[in-house]
């Protein structure tokens, strides 16, 4: 029997779209996010969560992607804040 290839989801999300990201922990878990606003009332959460000490390679990549375009957390924007009431 043939298997079937699974195909991947790719987001594009530019710089300037992200309102914010934060890095925390809870119990065991650790997790990484970022909130993205792609157009008027229309916003993106990503979130990743591991178990370990050991940050993941998509965390690694996520953090030098911010760190490289500059982007600040940025948790106290108006914007960011009425965001995360909603979640």
């Amino acid at each position: 029997m043939a298997t079937k290839k699974a195909k991947g989801l790719t987001i594009n999300i530019a710089s300037d779209e992200i309102l914010g990201w934060e890095i925390m922990q809870s119990g065991d878990y650790k997790y990484a996010s970022i909130r993205v606003k792609k157009s008027d009332d229309e916003y993106l959460r990503v979130s990743y969560e591991w178990k370990g000490d050991t940050v993941p390679d998509m965390v690694m990549a996520l953090m030098s992607f911010m760190q490289a375009n500059e982007i600040e957390k940025n948790t106290d924007s108006a914007e960011y804040v009425e965001l995360k009431k909603r979640m």
